[in-house]
């Protein structure tokens, strides 16, 4: 029976000499963050800790890791070396990044499960699943609660969690307990000049010229207005070497045009057609939506992954995105902004 208590995590965490931290694939700051903070906390504690990051991670965050020094693959017997493995922010077993090698079923080792998604389906020996802005946030609170040191260190990587998945506050699920963890961060030494400058002033040519491209020419509406989507062509990435990898808030592009409720990208990976959707507005959550899909996520992010063209999925998900905006728009259809 898998527990759902921070005590149990703690208590687990507490007993354990050697843990190996693992999160989701194509991890974003929230992932990074938690994931490398983790790592520093429980190094500062005598634990041994490797944090095993198979792919690598978006360039504004890479510079976080340097001190972290993650592992790309483990051997069965390099994992019989530790005691559990820690999975964060990954609320479904298939997302989990161990590389090719492994699967959670297979991984000789309890699994400790922590995570801010509420529709998380991993099995673990432990597991505390609960509604925070971020898993940062947990691993914070995890601290707190036991009196472990936070150095700033650790203290700027949490941050990078934070910050990244509330959109610096600005999204919906920004808490007074969100802007009270940020606080205490801060007071431990967590630069914030640092976590700013890396996530929002850092962005590289290719991708403003990529994100020029895809606003004057990808662009489409339905729902009377309300939904602004883009399907994305693979020669669009090729034009400007652009990997979606590093493309976390090129959907806030369309997110934050005046009178959009969702905003949906679409773009093809092999046969398949990765799915991405924001909402503005509690009334039409997305969650549920992909979640018709077999997808997963938060009530106003969320994604799923469609064995369908690309074209095929936005014809799919916009009709499911009509349906849910019915009371905004009377009008029916999509249209095209640009076409060339």
């Amino acid at each position: 029976m898998t527990s759902s208590d921070d005590q149990a995590v703690l208590a687990r965490l507490q007993s354990v000499r050697a843990l190996v931290v693992a999160t989701h694939e194509k991890p974003d700051g929230d992932a990074v963050g938690s994931a490398a903070g983790l790592v520093r906390i429980c190094r500062c504690r005598g634990i041994r800790a490797e944090l095993w990051l198979p792919e690598p991670v978006p360039l504004r965050y890479r510079s976080f890791l340097e001190a972290v020094a993650p592992v790309r693959t483990l051997s069965a017997s390099a994992l019989a070396e530790f005691d559990a493995l820690v999975l964060l922010d990954c609320a479904r077993p298939e997302r989990a990044a161990l590389g090719p090698e492994w699967t959670l079923a297979q991984l000789p080792l309890p699994v400790i499960n922590i995570d801010h998604h509420l529709d998380n389906s991993v099995s673990a020996a432990v597991s505390w699943v609960a509604e925070r802005a971020a898993t940062a946030m947990m691993v914070y609170e995890l601290a707190a609660t036991a009196g472990w040191t936070l150095t700033p260190e650790a203290a700027t990587l949490l941050l990078l969690g934070l910050v990244t998945d509330t959109g610096s506050f600005r999204f919906s699920n920004t808490t007074p307990e969100a802007f009270r963890a940020a606080a205490a961060l801060l007071e431990a030494g967590a630069d914030q000049e640092r976590v700013v400058n890396a996530v929002y002033f850092s962005k590289p040519r290719n991708q403003q010229e990529f994100e020029t491209e895809l606003l004057s020419r990808c662009l489409r509406r339905g729902a009377g207005g309300s939904y602004l989507y883009a399907v994305m062509p693979e020669e669009l990435f090729a034009r400007h070497h652009f990997d979606m990898r590093d493309g976390e808030g090129v959907i806030d592009l369309l997110r934050e045009v005046e009178g959009v409720v969702i905003a949906g990208l679409f773009y093809a990976r092999g046969a398949w057609t990765k799915v991405s959707l924001r909402s503005k507005d509690a009334r039409f959550p997305v969650g549920p939506l992909v979640r018709k899909f077999g997808g997963g996520g938060h009530p106003m992010a969320a994604g799923v992954t469609l064995e369908l063209p690309p074209e095929e999925a936005a014809a799919v998900i916009g009709g499911e995105v009509e349906k849910l905006l019915g009371g905004v728009s009377g009008e029916e259809g999509k249209h095209e902004i640009s076409s060339r």
